[in-house]
């Protein structure tokens, strides 16, 4: 089957991260492309994990995030052992061969003044324990995700200083604007190799318009949908509104004939009010909120529920939110508590948690004590709906804190609050939700 023009781009890298391999001689590879380009950069990293790719070295990615650099090296060497431990015994497809990768950490091989010598030493015993095919080596791909680059370069300072397994590489990844790993190259010239390549995704995501009968109007939509996107990242207005305009046409005159076309029309405005939010003309935002979320009610009862509520409740925690920003609390309140009834009708329990945070914020403003307290309650009581993921990656912990923050007393008790949080938080609780951030700069 031939590859759409965004697996052909990844495919082409793959084979230039290839020849590199086999050409330079390296232990450091920065992957250097356009800022634009980092989403497919991190989906090269995913695609390198792969059964089905011509790449056949032993790839580890290691997605520990460096808040520390003195803890850095122990988290990393913490990530391998679960990654060993879960490739060990869970089970696996019949195509892929069962290895038994015979290796322990050891936390205790390390140097007080290097900080990254726990990690090569824990890497290179690794290394030892493996069974690699002819020419083939361990990959280890530092994803530190941390955009703060002294962090990474101090860390990677006392790297270069250790000898790491000769079947060992690192790979790590920066921008053609900000090419932070020119001072790796620095430290260690004749180990650091930087592979430059752009992937001129737009180009990409155009050809994928153009796919199909090229009169057809979805093929048609989907081209001036993709110019549109290409121009918000620009910046440029008047082009933006030029290939809207071009869709929401296209949309307009097929809705009689098929209610999908009205997804697209909110689609379409989402993204204008994205636009006018992005430039903080707010009132604009909500101008083409109102139309998104007239065209989303043409939807209610003839798609189904999951598409057309859902497009419901985004239209309307989105516009409250731009009532917020405008003060207009009264207005807020009324599209929060329409969000998360529509949140609520297909269960997305997340959302609609931060429908209720959001109401319960606006009433606030608003002197409104009553609202607050019944959404605190309801949007505390949703806890015991989520799992721990949920929790972690949901607005939950903040509208907890804004609980503890309220008299909540006067609609739960400690028990009741305890016996929800702490299956998803744990005993200390308190402290972690404690430390948890605040959003848009404020509390509830």
């Amino acid at each position: 089957m031939e590859s759409n023009p965004i697996q052909q781009r990844m495919e082409e890298f793959e084979l230039k991260y290839i020849e590199t391999s086999f050409i330079e001689r390296y232990q450091f590879l920065v992957l250097r492309t356009p800022k634009e380009d980092l989403d497919m950069v991190d989906a090269f990293y995913e695609y390198m994990l792969g059964v089905d790719n011509e790449i056949e070295d032993v790839v580890v990615l290691f997605q520990s995030p460096l808040n520390e650099v003195k803890a850095y090296s122990q988290d990393l060497v913490e990530e391998l052992f679960y990654t060993t431990f879960l490739w060990n015994y869970s089970k696996k497809p019949e195509s892929i061969e069962e290895n038994f990768i015979d290796w322990e950490m050891d936390m205790s091989l390390k140097e007080e003044k290097n900080m990254a010598s726990l990690f090569v030493s824990n890497i290179n015993t690794f290394c030892d324990s493996l069974e690699f095919e002819e020419g083939s080596n361990l990959v280890c791909v530092l994803d530190y995700q941390n955009s703060e680059s002294n962090y990474i370069l101090s860390w990677l300072k006392d790297l270069v200083k250790l000898e790491l397994h000769p079947k060992v590489s690192i790979v790590l990844s920066d921008t053609i604007e900000s090419p932070v790993f020119n001072e790796l190259k620095d430290l260690a010239p004749s180990s650091t190799y930087i592979l430059t390549h752009q992937f001129e995704l737009n180009k990409a995501i155009k050809a994928i318009a153009t796919i199909g009968d090229p009169i057809a109007p979805s093929t048609q939509f989907r081209k001036h949908y993709f110019n549109m996107l290409e121009e918000v990242g620009k910046q440029n207005e008047k082009q933006i509104y030029l290939s809207a305009k071009a869709c929401l046409s296209i949309a307009k005159n097929h809705k009689d004939k098929d209610v999908n076309w009205f997804n697209q029309i909110v689609v379409v405005q989402m993204v204008l009010a994205n636009y006018e939010t992005s430039v903080k003309n707010y009132k604009q935002a909500i101008v083409h909120l109102d139309k998104g979320i007239q065209a989303a009610s043409e939807t209610v009862g003839v798609l189904p529920d999951e598409m057309s509520c859902r497009l419901m409740g985004q239209g309307y925690l989105f516009r409250g939110t731009l009532y917020r920003l405008l003060k207009k609390y009264s207005k807020a309140k009324e599209d929060f508590i329409k969000a998360e009834e529509f949140y609520g009708s297909i269960k997305d329990y997340p959302l609609q948690i931060e429908s209720l945070r959001m109401l319960a914020h606006a009433a606030k403003k608003d002197w409104d004590s009553t609202t607050k307290n019944k959404a605190l309650d309801k949007g505390v009581r949703l806890g015991k709906m989520l799992n721990v993921s949920m929790a972690e990656a949901s607005s939950y912990a903040i509208l907890v804190k804004a609980v503890l923050a309220s008299k909540y007393y006067n609609y739960i008790s400690d028990q009741e609050l305890s016996e929800i949080v702490t299956p998803l938080f744990g005993e200390d609780w308190r402290r972690v939700i404690k430390s948890s951030l605040k959003v848009l700069g404020e509390e509830v």
